[in-house]
């Protein structure tokens, strides 16, 4: 695990499986150059785990930050300033994670509040990044 795209991950947690997931793409040219020039952020919070997952993009640089999500005014967009949210239990993040849930899946689920979710385009990225991680 690399420390300069980790800020607060601790082994076995949530965040460190989404630093796993995601920290790879710091190596991919092709994610460099197409978020060469954005900013955002986007968190991830398992409600049923101990720690929230902030994913920031910054110029091309991929970073995780654990946060605990015990107390959850320390996950709130004014003190965070994320841009995208999405929340549910780390069994649908798993699901989601593995490619099982169809995007029709998801949205069933986030009408059935099974999964929150607030700028869902922003939360799309994630999907975007991924595609990068494959080819």
């Amino acid at each position: 695990m690399s420390e300069t795209n980790s800020i607060n991950v601790k082994e076995g947690t949530f965040a460190e499986a989404i630093l796993n997931t995601y920290g790879p793409l710091n190596t991919v040219e092709k994610f460099k150059e197409k978020y060469a020039d954005k900013s955002f952020k986007i968190l991830l919070n398992p409600k049923d785990g101990q720690y929230a997952a902030l994913i920031a993009v910054d110029k091309g640089v991929l970073t995780v930050e654990g946060i605990e999500n015990q107390n959850k005014k320390s996950l709130e967009q004014n003190k965070l300033g994320w841009d995208g949210f999405m929340q549910t239990t780390l069994a649908l993040f798993d699901e989601i994670g593995k490619g099982n849930l169809s995007q029709s899946d998801i949205v069933k689920k986030v009408v059935a509040r099974k999964i929150k979710m607030k700028n869902i385009k922003m939360v799309a990225k994630l999907s975007e990044m991924s595609a990068l991680l494959e080819d």
